[in-house]
């Protein structure tokens, strides 16, 4: 995994977007995760795409590919990184086992 982040933080330092038109591009991604999700589940309208679970996760990771590509333009600390998922994780944690 190590290795996996260290290659996406490389091809973010040469991503040639905004910071501003990258935050666009996760949000197209995150519509295309939804438009494969109800393509998936059969919704009614958008079932004609045939889409199913696999393309479901592929578009997943096009978003957390973004997403990590977005922090990394916006910090080189790798650190602060592993610092704020263990912060949302633990926020996550006691939300989930608090009931």
């Amino acid at each position: 995994m190590e290795e996996l982040l260290k290659e996406i933080k490389e091809l973010s330092e040469a991503e040639r977007k905004t910071v501003e038109q990258m935050v666009l591009k996760l949000t197209e991604e995150v519509g295309e995760t939804s438009q494969a999700m109800l393509s998936y589940k059969n919704a009614w309208g958008s079932g004609y795409k045939q889409l199913d679970k696999s393309d479901v996760k592929e578009e997943c990771a096009d978003v957390i590919l973004v997403a990590l590509s977005l922090f990394y333009k916006l910090s080189d600390h790798e650190n602060e990184l592993k610092e704020l998922l263990r912060t949302k994780l633990e926020k996550w944690n006691s939300v989930i086992y608090s009931k």
